[in-house]
């Protein structure tokens, strides 16, 4: 793997609001070291969505708040998408903030 990653070369993926990138969920935590001095923080919006056939396990285990599960489809996404397009701060406002209430 050390000789893998040390071969491998590097990509800058710079995006604008509203784009999209497709990847494998089991790679999310190998980006570089965060090295500002003191630390600092990263944002990324990670959305997964898969075929709701397809019961078998995911060979990780999920991030997504539980008030979302089984709440949206790829086609709510879009709809969010544009919900940012068009100013709103919050494109999840119409699913609530996915988090269980007792």
């Amino acid at each position: 793997k050390d000789k893998q990653l040390a071969s491998a070369k590097a990509r800058l993926a710079l995006l604008k609001k509203g784009d999209v990138v497709l990847f494998d969920a089991r790679i999310l935590h190998c980006g570089n070291a965060n090295e500002v001095e003191g630390g600092s923080t990263r944002v990324m919006f990670n959305f997964s969505f898969r075929n709701p056939k397809e019961v078998g396990d995911l060979g990780y285990c999920g991030s997504m708040r539980p008030g979302y599960v089984q709440q949206m489809t790829l086609g709510d996404f879009g709809h969010t998408r544009e919900d940012c397009a068009d100013g709103g701060i919050f494109p999840f406002e119409r699913f609530g903030n996915g988090l269980l209430h007792a």
